[in-house]
């Protein structure tokens, strides 16, 4: 959707409304916007969207009251029951479907009821927004939102809508009832938004999309690759999502500050992290602090021994392999990095250092990537048995490269973009900034420099035109 001409035209016509009409409209336009573009994506997951949003704000109010006149008891019974509607509202779109093609029941529903149950766009990322909210209000951490209007929104807004991020509420509705203080011309602002954009785009279209031609060849028929070029797919996948993903992040985060409004960064340059923990704290961060805050903590912590420390780990990341997928395959990537994490932890314990850390976690993360992009767990196991049975053969590259389309020019560019990106990461991992806030402290004609390479980079090099249809955001489907 970001990467269509439809949602450029449409963000111009947003943009444009919102500096030129009075202030006072500013709330309405864009919750109207975050409507439209919900709805043009589909219709069913509007109705949801609304229904959800209604439904967390009586509940924060009802909370909230219960919760002034001594009655915590019963704001506990209220949230609660919202709650579990709110996770199994989750678990039927997410594991209906699969259930029923498991038990031979799909063949005997009526048509087009099966497909009924595709997950609604965005629907697991407010809804954890919505649970957050109202836990927070139960332990009077924050007070209940009066106005529908600021709820929806926080909900609602179009940037973060489709994959995130999961905004918690104070600091997003503390921004949004001050956009009526937004200039149009704020050269810092603009410039920052703009890089965002600029990056978000070279990530998705250059990088991402480039090599998903390659990966989905590879995943799809995997007999026909020696071991190289299995771990080769891998190692590509490993960027694939983290460009695609964060390439989205950043594309949102451009759009929020455009309004005035400061999304939440998802990432921190993850493959820099020299510890899983670390990886974990640089990526997907809203989700990763989402469960440490909900989950994590409220089961004990680390605060119990670290024989229950180690079950908490196992449990979270379980829960968290549930939230990406149906299939047995995101269990097994979620306990994998549960593993990997009660490792650390366990290691810890010894007192002694591990050597090579950035390397052993990247790999480990590759690796388990895998059963992350794999369509099912026999797929993943046929894959992993082909990396280290198949062996090399070099007889096998060029043959594999034309079935790949992989001509010189275009493995250069594949090469050149993952360079550029990795570079990109470790300076910022070393600066501690992004990008965009980086080149804000460069001279002008340094800053436009940047400009200007990346706009030529995504028209010379992007994956678009005539025939092509973008690779849809990989995170759209959870």
């Amino acid at each position: 959707m970001f990467v269509s001409m439809f949602f450029l035209g449409f963000l111009g016509i947003v943009v444009t409304s919102f500096f030129v009409l009075p202030v006072k409209w500013r709330p309405y336009v864009l919750l109207f916007a975050s409507y439209v573009f919900c709805g043009f994506l589909d219709l069913r997951a509007l109705a949801v969207l609304i229904l959800v949003s209604f439904c967390t704000w009586r509940a924060g109010v009802r909370i909230e009251r219960y919760g002034n006149k001594g009655l915590d008891k019963t704001g506990k019974r209220s949230m609660v029951w919202v709650i579990f509607l709110y996770v199994f509202l989750l678990c039927v779109y997410k594991y209906m479907p699969g259930l029923l093609e498991i038990t031979g029941l799909e063949q005997q529903m009526p048509k087009g009821f099966v497909s009924s149950f595709a997950m609604p766009v965005g629907l697991s990322f407010y809804l954890f927004q919505a649970i957050g909210y109202l836990v927070d209000i139960y332990k009077k951490k924050e007070k209940a939102e009066k106005s529908f209007l600021c709820l929806s929104c926080y909900f609602a807004f179009f940037p973060k809508l489709v994959s995130g991020p999961i905004e918690r509420e104070r600091g997003f509705l503390d921004q949004f009832k001050k956009i009526g203080r937004v200039k149009f011309w704020d050269r810092g602002r603009l410039s920052t938004a703009f890089t965002y954009m600029l990056w978000g785009y070279f990530m998705k279209m250059v990088v991402a999309d480039r090599l998903a031609a390659t990966v989905n060849q590879i995943f799809g028929d995997p007999n026909e690759f020696d071991s190289l070029w299995l771990v080769l797919g891998a190692l590509f996948y490993t960027m694939q999502i983290y460009c695609d993903f964060a390439g989205y992040s950043y594309i949102a985060i451009g759009c929020g500050k455009v309004f005035g409004i400061n999304l939440t960064h998802n990432f921190e340059s993850p493959y820099c992290a020299g510890t899983i923990s670390g990886f974990w704290r640089r990526w997907h961060i809203s989700l990763s602090t989402w469960l440490r805050d909900y989950l994590y903590i409220p089961l004990g912590g680390n605060r119990k021994g670290t024989f229950r420390k180690c079950v908490n780990t196992m449990l979270v990341f379980l829960v968290c392999g549930m939230w990406h997928g149906a299939g047995l395959n995101f269990v097994v990537w979620g306990l994998l990095h549960g593993l990997y994490s009660v490792t650390e932890v366990l290691w810890r314990k010894t007192g002694r250092k591990m050597r090579g850390g950035r390397i052993l976690t990247f790999c480990a993360v590759a690796f388990a990537w895998i059963f992350f992009r794999a369509e099912n767990l026999k797929a993943a196991s046929d894959y992993v048995s082909g990396m280290f049975t198949t062996g090399i053969k070099p007889d096998m590259w060029y043959p594999a490269m034309q079935a790949l389309g992989l001509n010189t020019v275009e493995a250069v560019v594949i090469v050149f973009g993952i360079a550029v990106v990795w570079a990109i990461d470790r300076l910022c991992n070393k600066r501690q900034m992004h990008l965009p806030v980086l080149i804000q402290y460069k001279e002008n004609a340094a800053r436009y420099f940047v400009f200007y390479l990346l706009i030529i980079a995504i028209f010379i090099f992007g994956v678009y035109g005539p025939g092509y249809h973008a690779e849809q955001f990989i995170y759209m489907q959870f």
